[in-house]
């Protein structure tokens, strides 16, 4: 087959023309950046983000230090809620720090959680620790698999809420946790309860009746004064939040199904802790928005959010709780 022949014009016509093509696509580059904003003002602070991102923790987080004052950080009053959950179940004493621990943490987040909590109840100084994670998310799933250095013990797409669907292998690592070498067995669930569907019971009956495990939990409580348009209201929006129609319960409904479902009546615990999560929320989404807007960054969603969390915190519909159940002693 005979090679093409090219001249000496063809090839400088071929060198302008190239050469004519990198100086429009750079021109169209500077025209985009002039254009999407001041190339001497905030833009280039996309330059400047390291990555990974020190923490992605999500949870509404308690905003009140031990000495009265207000948090500023989302990450810091995050955690504080963590340790706010783990010091009501007992587990952050020091007297208690020699006992073997097994958790089963429902909804874990990015992994943030899961260093923080194995940190906070000192678990390299206990016998034995062992922790089972559940999500159903697939994209905070890999982000914690990065953050932690071993593999979490659950695949990524287990339906925590529906103990039925998990395969052979995550029934194993669940039940593994009802060892009785381990003295304390806890089930966690910090601000994920409300999401799940059908309802909470599955989760605790599993817990309860399978891991003889007490329950430690976040959870959002219908006031007992809400009017009936409260109640629709937050209906509503918990149905916009693809949560179960009626999955806000009062507290009285709330220690009627941790009965139901094995725990001790006299032994569960609900703390209403509304006025150290709604408000500061709230208030933290107004200044983050505040101060991301010079770079061009909006909450949008969020705004909205803050909202709702503000009508929280002015009327009480629903009230942020702290939740501990104790199973049944064998001999009740």
């Amino acid at each position: 087959m005979p090679w093409p022949s090219f001249s000496a014009s063809d090839f400088f016509v071929g060198f302008v023309a190239g050469w004519l093509t990198v100086i429009v696509l750079l021109a169209i580059a500077a025209f985009s950046l002039t254009r999407t904003a001041d190339i001497y003002g905030l833009g280039h602070w996309k330059l400047n983000v390291r990555t990974p991102l020190p923490s992605m923790w999500m949870n509404l987080g308690f905003w009140t230090r031990d000495d009265g004052k207000p948090i500023r950080h989302f990450d810091e009053a995050a955690r504080n809620m963590l340790e706010k959950l783990l010091q009501a179940a007992g587990l952050t004493s020091t007297a208690k720090s020699q006992h073997s621990v097994a958790v089963l943490d429902v909804g874990f987040g990015c992994g943030d959680q899961t260093v923080a909590l194995a940190e906070l109840i000192h678990a390299s100084s206990r016998p034995q620790f062992r922790y089972v994670g559940l999500t159903l998310n697939a994209m905070q799933l890999q982000e914690a698999q990065q953050r932690l250095d071993a593999a979490l013990a659950i695949p990524e797409g287990e339906n925590a809420a529906k103990p039925e669907s998990w395969n052979s292998d995550v029934c194993a690592s669940v039940d593994g946790l009802a060892d009785e070498a381990f003295r304390e067995r806890w089930l966690m669930g910090l601000d994920c309860l409300y999401h799940f569907s059908p309802s909470r019971k599955p989760i605790f009956k599993r817990a309860s009746q399978t891991l003889s495990a007490n329950v430690m939990a976040f959870d959002l409580i219908l006031s007992d004064t809400a009017s009936a348009w409260q109640i629709l209201a937050v209906r509503i929006l918990g149905f916009i939040l693809l949560c179960p129609w009626r999955t806000f319960l009062t507290e009285e409904q709330y220690r009627d199904q941790l009965v139901e479902c094995g725990y001790d009546r006299a032994c569960v615990e609900i703390r209403d802790i509304s006025d150290h999560v709604f408000g500061g929320l709230a208030g933290h989404l107004r200044k983050q928005d505040a101060a991301l807007s010079p770079y061009g960054i909006s909450l949008s969603g969020y705004t909205m959010v803050g909202r709702i969390y503000e009508w929280f915190d002015r009327t009480r519909v629903l009230k942020a709780a702290i939740v501990v159940g104790r199973i049944k002693s064998k001999s009740q």
